[in-house]
């Protein structure tokens, strides 16, 4: 065969792009320092104790971490009121959406999400080639109902954040029971609780008694946002027995790293220092809903540490051109939600109380001098 140099021979993918969310990535115009709320990081650094064992375990970089994180699961257990033996630990909570997706989903068969629910659970299907079906939802909330009336034969997954990424809302614990009763025993149904420490750690408790009823519920969890370790990325699930085996063939060997293994000991061990830094992030939170709201923006009702608003009566053109402002007025990325069906608003993490203000502040002069 002769290759023409307009269209050389290459390899055939399997993968198609997907269109993703964009951010400002552009310099800074006024040479500001650049304040990152779009990737809904938690914004204080390492406790002490957590510091302590990031640069103790970074003398002995040398060494893998342990392949079974035996000791973070006993740790997990003994924190969560859970048998380790049920525990599987990942690279974030992410490697282990997609090690579930691998294990119980193939071309033809279906994954079930909601309607704006988490782009990670969009790109396990798109990796498999599994088709995905969303359910539509009631006030940017998942609707339960509408879940359970779109599962088919072919379903295979139910993938669901409570609270949700990227519209911050979240199901009561006996709705999710509902979802748990009705999903058919050869379905498995994953709650993604990634957030689930800014909604409340009780909740939390809640969500793990409620999936030890069932042979086909996961909880996964994350240390990546209340835990604030999202750069060394360590995640966890809570699943039935009967499912460890596969999982871990699909997982990486020794995904999670010796220094992650290390931090996420001791942020457990600092558990107060945690529930400190949350209620900061939930008052802020409160706090700068009713401020947007004074200056004409509503926000989704948020069980996160992160807002999704838009302005009142604008379209996805002025939120854009916020978006902007907030970047070249203040140095503000924020993140802009482009879903079908959500492109009027953006979403942005809860910083520090002096970059929320700058937030409100920039937002303020946008309002100010918008035309209406």
């Amino acid at each position: 065969m002769t290759r023409s140099p307009e269209s050389p021979l290459r390899p055939t993918s399997y993968i198609r792009a997907l269109p993703l969310r964009g951010r400002v990535a552009r310099p800074q115009p006024k040479g500001l320092p650049v304040i990152n709320l779009g990737f809904n990081e938690l914004p204080f650094g390492p406790s002490p104790k957590v510091a302590a064992a990031i640069a103790d375990a970074g003398n002995s970089a040398n060494r893998y971490g342990a392949p079974g994180c035996d000791a973070l699961r006993e740790a997990l257990g003994a924190a969560n009121g859970l048998d380790p033996d049920t525990l599987i630990c990942g690279n974030g909570s992410e490697e282990l959406l997609d090690v579930i997706g691998r294990n119980f989903a193939r071309p033809g068969d279906e994954i079930l999400i909601s309607q704006f629910g988490y782009i990670q659970f969009v790109l396990a299907a798109h990796r498999l080639g599994a088709t995905l079906v969303k359910a539509p939802e009631r006030a940017f909330t998942t609707d339960i109902d509408a879940l359970l009336a779109a599962i088919t034969p072919r379903t295979r997954l139910i993938f669901l954040a409570n609270p949700n990424n990227p519209t911050g809302t979240v199901l009561p614990v006996d709705e999710l029971a509902r979802l748990a009763r009705g999903v058919p025993g050869d379905v498995v149904l994953v709650l993604d609780l990634a957030y689930g420490e800014f909604t409340g750690f009780d909740y939390v408790a809640a969500v793990h008694d409620l999936a030890r009823g069932f042979e086909n519920v996961i909880v996964t969890r994350t240390f990546s946002k209340a835990y604030g370790l999202a750069g060394l990325r360590a995640g966890w699930a809570q699943v039935p027995a009967w499912m460890l085996p596969g999982f871990y063939i699909a997982r990486g060997m020794g995904s999670v790293n010796h220094m992650a293994q290390a931090a996420a000991l001791a942020a457990l061990e600092d558990i107060e220092v945690v529930r400190e830094r949350v209620a900061v992030i939930l008052s802020e939170r409160r706090r700068v809903a009713e401020r947007l709201a004074a200056l004409g923006l509503s926000c989704c009702p948020s069980g996160t540490n992160f807002l999704m608003a838009r302005i009142d009566g604008a379209g996805p053109e002025v939120t854009e051109a916020l978006v902007e402002y907030l970047f070249d007025a203040g140095g503000l990325v924020v993140n802009r939600t482009r879903e079908a069906g959500l492109e009027q608003f953006f979403r942005f993490s809860l910083g520090l109380p002096a970059q929320n203000d700058l937030l409100l502040d920039c937002t303020a002069r946008f309002q100010q001098a918008r035309p209406v």
